[in-house]
């Protein structure tokens, strides 16, 4: 390892402890200038809303403003660097253990950070984000982070996600259409049937998907039980040969109030 690598990782290591103190000490000056102009964050993972890209000064008046709940205290840690070097750009992992006090109320979070950093005229900045939670306790991001409660709105979805066969057609014919009518019977709308043109992360075995929505829980009751009876039970050859792969979940709506 070069001294050059060397005296990066510790210059990057020092952008989280100013990233820490800066929210710690609600000094919004040092936390700002650990990042880049443009920042990419994701705290998705922990119910923070999604990943997103914007400007240094907006993302840290966001963090401002999740941070400044009357009463909130805060204190991180950041150990456990592992980054790579190349240049004037670097990756690396971070351990953060956090804690966040209300009055008697502490919700902890241990949690890895995952980084993209530059190094430009103003040496290195943290350019991407994400956080990968472990473990947590007394955990309320609502009520300690001032987001919107959760209202939810009693609609329910079935998401079928699957790949069919095209030479077993006949299979397909019959178990589509005799479940789509089961589904709108218990009250479900008439579905959405949409096709995988890309996977842009992660991975995919299926080639499209069906929605149908049910606009109170007491028709998603209904379509659930479905699932259980003599009549599904005997789509069910058909239903094995007309895909390859076949998920099949209930979702509820959940949005932002």
């Amino acid at each position: 390892m070069t001294t050059d690598e060397l005296i990066a990782k510790q210059e990057i290591a020092e952008l989280h402890y100013r990233y820490a103190r800066g929210i710690d000490m609600q000094d919004w000056a040092t936390f700002r200038s650990v990042f880049h102009d443009t920042v990419v964050g994701d705290f998705s993972r922990w119910g923070m809303g999604d990943r997103a890209e914007m400007p240094g000064d907006a993302f840290t008046g966001l963090v401002q403003y999740l941070f400044s709940t009357k009463g909130l205290v805060t204190q991180h840690y950041m150990t456990n660097f592992l980054i790579d070097v190349h240049g004037d750009s670097a990756r690396g992992d971070t351990y953060v253990f956090a804690r966040h006090k209300i009055g008697d109320d502490v919700m902890s979070l241990n949690a890895l950070y995952t980084c993209d950093y530059v190094k430009g005229a103003h040496g290195w900045r943290i350019a991407s984000i994400t956080m990968t939670p472990r473990w947590d306790e007394g955990a309320d991001v609502i009520r300690f982070f001032q987001l919107p409660d959760p209202a939810p709105t009693g609609r329910h979805y079935l998401v079928v996600t699957a790949t069919p066969v095209l030479a077993h057609h006949d299979s397909l014919e019959r178990y589509v259409g005799s479940i789509i009518p089961m589904l709108m019977q218990a009250g479900g709308t008439p579905p959405m049937i949409i096709k995988q043109d890309e996977v842009v992360v992660g991975q995919s075995g299926t080639f499209m998907s069906m929605i149908v929505t049910f606009p109170t829980p007491e028709a998603a009751q209904a379509a659930r039980a479905i699932f259980d009876t003599d009549g599904y039970a005997a789509l069910v050859p058909d239903r094995d040969r007309a895909f390859s792969t076949m998920n099949i979940a209930f979702f509820s709506d959940m949005p932002q109030s």
